[in-house]
């Protein structure tokens, strides 16, 4: 069955690779230039509540001038959302 799903990729003006780069949330936030490893949301609505509650919850702790790198101001300044489709096997 083929769903759908999203990703986040680096912008072109932020991009300094001939690849796309996508966002992986591992222990580290980084990209990847590979599709398959890119962090995959379902529903990015449901992301981008959680990015902005992120981005709140880090603002109430350390002030509003604190570093929020996984924040959604952040995230989508610098990111995009690309629809995919994903073949689920059963």
């Amino acid at each position: 069955m083929i769903k759908q799903a999203w990703v986040l990729q680096l912008k072109e003006e932020f991009n300094d690779s001939d690849r796309p780069q996508y966002f992986v949330d591992n222990d580290e936030l980084e990209l990847v230039d590979e599709l398959h490893k890119a962090d995959r949301y379902k529903n990015k609505e449901v992301a981008e509540h959680w990015m902005k509650r992120w981005e709140e919850l880090t603002f109430e702790k350390f002030g509003k001038n604190a570093i929020c790198n996984a924040g959604y101001t952040n995230m989508m300044k610098h990111f995009e959302w690309v629809e995919i489709e994903v073949e689920e096997i059963e």
